[in-house]
């Protein structure tokens, strides 16, 4: 895949100064979601919380209640 791309050598300050950028901007990102997280608290209260709960909950028994249909089928076959 990357055979037609000409080779690159990255000098140890290139790399430093990526490394250093990558991980400001990490910073920014993960300060966004906690601020968006936390006006959408403020805003909305406890409703996004419940519904979270409920979601994660319903997908959970969908999970283990197929796992058990599949055992009960695979059970009924042999």
């Amino acid at each position: 895949m990357t055979s037609n791309l000409p080779e690159r050598t990255y000098t140890e300050k290139q790399l430093t100064r990526v490394k250093a950028t990558s991980r400001v901007i990490g910073w920014l990102q993960g300060g966004a979601v906690v601020l968006g997280g936390a006006i959408l608290w403020r805003f909305l209260g406890w409703i996004p919380v419940i519904i979270g709960v409920v979601v994660v909950g319903w997908v959970l028994t969908k999970l283990l209640s197929r796992s058990k249909n599949q055992k009960e089928d695979e059970e009924e076959e042999d």
